[in-house]
């Protein structure tokens, strides 16, 4: 099974971290200095939730955004969790889409404080706009991070405790530091919704073992590592525990949404709809009340710094489901991971590949062709991708140049037999009803995302960067030319970035 073998390869990954040496690169101080200036600039090494220098207070920040001019969309506006899901595709005008979408938007904005209580005892808080929006539409902030991290809590480890970034993907010496452009995009697991960025929890992390390299010049190799138990709840309070939220349970509102159609083809006209819809307000959730998500992150940093390979996994067991039956069935979530990243003066390369596996998550619907019937039983449902990552510099601490290619799947289980007799959906012999909550419904496609740009910094500091650069997103519809055709969303943008701190 891919599950099997993806687990030896994880275990295979880590006994080769354990097998690396004492191996380190010839650089010279100057050399290093250099490396370290391009590690720590505006968009690599503003750490979440850690925006100044290692013992200072203070307030820190960061904003990004883009001008996109969308090219070419997809009519069906489909597409798994990607942010440009839907643009392009409506609404249809004498069945056209809408031509060439444009926009200037902020996509991020960071304020931070970080406080240095004593040597022991520092705390952490950030407000985030990451396109958020009220009733009335406008962009609204939130607690991102809200923690406190107790240092060397023993030798070499540190604890951290609240609402914080999880070890998943965010965190220190994993794949969204190492990439480097999150300004750009997220990373794999972020932009298709496998893992969330941050989380209320507890964290221990640290060092497991440190070299000592005779060349005082050079950063030993260590191995370190980050264990969390959370609550999986995301940036969302746990209904029940809150105080003000048990008297809002089960409470509902009703909102009213207006959209406005204008034609350019037959005459001017208008058109307005207008649509209630109704959400219970903070209910009970024994998703998050009862489970708890155990996330594990283990990497060895070594070659003066430039190299990190690196793997995470974590599980979540929601106990037992009942899917219309009196029956149960365990229903529970485990995400493997193996990544590396190299990062020097001049270039960086680096790999990420995930599997994402829930146990009895998925009704597979199967058609008998001879009784003519449709039976449901359970499966196991599983997301896998691989993102490759590269940049270089033209000119130094001027101007670099970066790419990224990645692959998904979002029901890798999925497959499709036409049966011309068939009841269910396209003649197919058999239907999947998927169990990820991110991929929002049945997801046959594969899905490519191809990014590539150039960055320009105009000051020596780092602190500013403009990165015109091409978005590409592509689809393959798994049902063939039959159905919905293969599509794609092609942007081309102007991303900035400021940082002040």
């Amino acid at each position: 099974m891919k599950t099997k073998r993806s687990t030896k390869l994880m275990f295979a990954l880590a006994g080769s971290l354990l097998a690396i040496g004492n191996t380190q690169a010839q650089q010279t101080q100057s050399q290093r200095d250099s490396l370290l200036s391009l590690q720590r600039n505006a968009i690599s090494m503003i750490t979440p939730g850690e925006g100044k220098a290692a013992g200072q207070s203070g307030f820190w920040g960061y904003a990004f955004g883009d001008y996109a001019y969308m090219a070419k969309g997809d009519s069906a506006g489909r597409g798994t969790k990607q942010q440009y899901k839907g643009l392009g595709a409506g609404p249809a005008v004498n069945g056209a889409q809408n031509l060439n979408p444009n926009a200037f938007e902020i996509r991020r904005a960071y304020l931070g404080y970080d406080y240095m209580i004593n040597k022991h005892f520092s705390a952490y808080a950030l407000l985030a706009y990451e396109g958020d929006q009220d009733v009335s539409d406008n962009r609204t902030v939130y607690m991102k991070y809200m923690y406190v991290k107790w240092k060397n809590i023993f030798k070499g480890s540190d604890l951290k405790i609240g609402q914080q970034a999880t070890n998943s993907f965010a965190s220190a010496y994993n794949t969204e530091p190492l990439l480097g452009y999150r300004a750009v995009e997220k990373t794999i697991m972020d932009m298709h919704g496998v893992d969330g960025s941050s989380d209320m929890g507890l964290t221990l992390e640290g060092r497991i073992w440190t070299s000592h390299a005779m060349d005082t010049t050079q950063v030993p190799l260590f191995i370190g590592y980050s264990a969390m138990i959370g609550d999986n709840s995301g940036n969302n309070p746990v209904a029940g525990f809150t105080g003000n939220a048990t008297s809002l349970s089960g409470a509902t509102i009703t909102s009213t949404s207006t959209s406005t159609t204008t034609s350019s083809v037959v005459g001017t006209y208008t058109t307005v709809t207008t649509t209630k819809t109704s959400a219970v307000l903070n209910p009970f959730n024994e998703t998050t009340d009862n489970a708890k998500k155990i996330r594990f992150n283990a990497y060895v940093n070594c070659l003066n710094t430039a190299l990190t390979v690196g793997i995470y996994g974590d599980y979540i067991n929601y106990g037992n489901s009942y899917y219309g039956t009196a029956t149960g069935y365990q229903h529970a979530v485990m995400t493997q991971k193996v990544y590396a990243a190299y990062n020097q003066k001049w270039f960086g390369i680096g790999v990420e590949w995930f599997a994402q596996t829930m146990t009895n998550g998925e009704v597979e619907a199967t058609y008998n062709n001879t009784t003519g019937k449709v039976t449901n039983d359970t499966t196991t449902a599983e997301q896998t991708g691989m993102s490759i990552f590269a940049h270089g510099t033209i000119i130094p601490s001027t101007l670099n140049i970066f790419a990224r290619y990645d692959m998904y799947t979002a029901d890798n289980k999925f497959s499709y037999t036409y049966d011309a007799a068939s009841t269910l959906a396209n003649h197919a012999s058999e239907a999947f009803s998927e169990g990820f909550s991110n991929t929002s419904g049945v997801t046959p496609y594969k899905e490519t995302f191809i990014n590539a740009g150039l960055d320009w910094t105009p000051t020596k500091d780092k602190k500013v960067h403009i990165m015109p650069n091409v978005w590409y997103y592509g689809i393959k519809n798994a049902y063939g030319s039959d159905n919905l055709a293969n599509a794609n969303y092609m942007l081309y943008r102007v991303t900035f970035l400021f940082a002040f701190n």
